[in-house]
């Protein structure tokens, strides 16, 4: 694995921090851990989370057939502290990026969007949102990201 020394501080951001945002946030955690990186902190927020939900039950499910736990996750808003304190903030749609920078303008130059960490397929689309679809949009959803994290891990700059 290998993740840049100065990302101290990874936020995942999305819409609802239900399903998107929490996956790459779990993936990313599940790295740190593994490679016993206690200095990274993953973390997620959305831009219209509704505060104190849950992941949601497929989001959990998909994700559990990959070893990531999603049953404690809880859904907050995206706030000035999070953003000012992270180091890098990865969306998971153009517009994401546009709503937070526009009510965050200081955030400029940390706020990608996270398929420009993809190994495969496009680097300028988003990550659909599978909230309210079946199982197999979930699945895929969730595999999209995981593309992504490891290409996050394979283009920074600390080898682990």
């Amino acid at each position: 694995m290998k993740i840049n020394y100065c990302l101290k501080h990874i936020l995942f951001v999305c819409t609802g921090n239900i399903c998107r945002s929490p996956f790459a946030e779990g993936l990313l955690k599940n790295l740190v851990q593994k490679n016993g990186l206690d200095n990274i902190v993953a973390d997620s927020a959305g831009l219209l989370a509704l505060p104190g939900n849950s992941a949601s039950g497929l989001a959990q499910k998909v994700a559990a057939e990959y070893d990531v736990d999603l049953s404690g996750h809880i859904a907050k808003s995206v706030k000035k502290d999070i953003v000012d304190k992270s180091d890098l903030i990865l969306v998971m749609e153009k517009s994401n990026a546009k709503n937070l920078l526009d009510a965050f303008p200081k955030a400029e130059g940390k706020v990608f969007l996270i398929r420009r960490f993809a190994r495969f397929g496009s680097k300028n689309r988003g990550v659909a949102d599978p909230y309210g679809l079946n199982y197999e949009a979930y699945r895929f959803c969730f595999l999209d990201i995981h593309d992504c994290i490891s290409g996050l891990t394979e283009h920074s700059t600390l080898s682990l």
